[in-house]
């Protein structure tokens, strides 16, 4: 035992965790439900573990820094890609969901707020299960994939809403309805003020700042969350949700350009959160609790799973998707959202539901994600079966098939470095008809080139992902950093891509051949000509 003891939770907490993904790896178990059979295990099952404020601090943080994610995703280009479709989709499925739930919940004879809350509980997906499903399924490029994930994020918006909403009645729930509507107006107040202090630090300080920190990621990473914590401060010092703040602080600083390095570098961060956050919810759940309430969380379970899916469809359908994508996107989106548990926890703590309704809540997520795991990754094969039987034909919808997904990076060039040598080899391998992925960590070096660019730093695993580098026909790098080298060289022979590596001190030969490099460039005056040569005697060109 340490003096601290959250440190001996959080301990328990990742060492469990960590046991149960392991262990569930083969049955291809998302690491979210493992995360809340591991709660569930040191909670109702054995008691190891009380939930403790500090605990509690390091779940919030969780979901606040999901939000904040969320956020920096919420660019205008982003919100203007996913389209009319997604935007009208998903504002009435929230609205129609919610008055069914809520009429549903009241004939199971939950009381009137605890209806209207089990209403808004059904209204809302799961963007954290939904991404890692579609992304191991390989259907994030899908036009599915692609309605989910505009869906949910309409979705993310209107739960930060309610989100404040809540909060507001909370705060004022001890004055009565007065007090509370005050409480509300304050609240939506308070974040106008956010909304408009931090759009104009976004218009006028952050571009700047953000292109001088560019070359710097490390830098960039924690002025990010400098930022990030600052709204989420802000935030609770104006009575408001920390959820909301770290919100706002994302969508204000996704309308920045040059900031996909912060957000593949906070990921990481996200996923330790809300490892803990996850556990920590089903470490919550009381036997006692899950005992009384089953039946109404197997029905609130059942709605989810069934019936939201079936009015995405029906509302998919009426605008013109064919029956085939609105059956996939329903299906995609039928479990609760992690923000589900939030508006839970708000709705007890402002008195309008009794404390065994979060037992409830957590009971029902945990049966309608762990449906989804199954469902989802299974979705064209039940496609293809109601095919068969001509049920598909029976859906609302469009006729047609399914439009092709986005066309990715395949066959091309990835060349990390544009120093000069790195320019010249862009602008050669254009020349000759290649597709080309620049790659820098200086988004500066980027601007005007004759190809694709992504701005990263090669040495993190999901900047190799994003470049598509286990498809490409051919690495390049032209740097003069001997350990990232090493690194290129040593990944893309594991991944069997050739790779070209500037050799820029003749002792790192020896090295670089046997990590694997298929091509040395020993000195940039060498020539293009002369790597060209080589390259083509590797069949890497024509």
């Amino acid at each position: 035992m340490t003096p601290y003891p959250v440190l001996d939770d959080l301990g328990l907490v990742l060492i469990t965790a960590a046991g149960v993904v392991i262990a569930s790896r083969s049955l291809r178990i998302p690491p979210i439900l493992a995360y809340m059979v591991a709660g569930l295990a040191l909670g109702p099952l054995t008691g190891a573990l009380a939930v403790s404020p500090s605990l509690d601090l390091f779940a919030e943080l969780g979901v606040a820094l999901l939000l904040f994610i969320v956020g920096l995703e919420l660019s205008l280009a982003k919100i203007r890609a996913f389209g009319a479709t997604a935007l009208i989709a998903g504002c009435i499925q929230v609205a129609v969901t919610f008055a069914l739930g809520a009429a549903v919940a009241g004939l199971l004879g939950f009381s009137t707020s605890a209806a209207v809350i089990a209403g808004l509980v059904a209204a809302f997906s799961s963007t954290a299960v939904v991404v890692k499903l579609l992304d191991r399924a390989g259907g994030l490029d899908s036009t599915h994939g692609r309605l989910s994930i505009g869906i949910l994020l309409v979705q993310d918006v209107l739960v930060v809403v309610v989100l404040t909403t809540l909060g507001g009645i909370g705060s004022g729930a001890e004055g009565g309805a007065g007090a509370g509507l005050m409480g509300l107006a304050l609240a939506l107040l308070a974040m106008g003020g956010l909304i408009v202090a931090g759009a104009a630090a976004g218009r006028w300080l952050l571009p700047g700042f953000v292109r001088w920190m560019g070359p710097a990621p490390e830098g960039l990473f924690i002025v990010g969350l400098t930022w990030a914590f600052g709204f989420i401060l802000a935030a609770e010092a104006f009575h408001l949700s920390v959820e909301l703040g770290a919100f706002i602080a994302g969508v204000i600083l996704a309308q920045v350009p040059d900031t996909e390095a912060l957000r593949r570098r906070t990921h990481p961060l996200v996923d330790f959160f809300l490892a803990v956050f996850f556990v920590s919810l089903g470490a919550r759940l009381d036997a006692g609790v899950m005992a009384a309430t089953w039946p109404a969380a197997i029905a609130l379970a059942a709605f989810v799973l069934v019936v939201k899916p079936l009015v995405i469809v029906v509302i998919l359908g009426l605008l013109g998707q064919t029956p085939r994508n609105a059956f996939l996107t329903g299906l995609t989106l039928g479990q609760i959202s992690e923000f589900a548990f939030i508006l839970a926890a708000l709705a007890t703590a402002a008195g309008l539901v009794g404390p065994d309704f979060f037992g409830l809540v957590g009971l029902a997520g945990l049966i309608t994600i762990g449906v989804s795991t199954v469902l989802v990754p299974n979705g064209p094969a039940l496609v293809e079966l109601l095919d068969r039987r001509g049920l598909l034909a029976r859906l609302p919808g469009a006729a047609g098939e399914e439009a092709p997904a986005a066309p990715g990076l395949e066959r091309h060039v990835v060349i990390i470095g544009m120093n000069t040598l790195g320019k010249m080899l862009v602008s050669r391998f254009r020349e000759l008809g290649e597709e080309v992925l620049a790659v820098d960590t200086d988004t500066r070096k980027l601007e005007g080139l004759p190809a694709r660019t992504l701005s990263g730093d090669v040495t993190q695993p999901s900047v190799f992902e994003e470049a598509g580098v286990e498809r490409a026909l051919l690495v390049v790098s032209t740097l003069q950093i001997e350990d990232v080298n090493s690194l290129v060289a040593f990944r893309c022979r594991r991944l069997g891509v050739p790779v070209s590596i500037h050799a820029f001190d003749p002792s790192l030969i020896d090295e670089l051949l046997e990590i694997g490099a298929d091509h040395l460039m020993v000195s940039k005056h060498d020539g293009i000509r002369l790597v060209e040569d080589g390259l083509r005697r590797l069949g890497v060109i024509g």
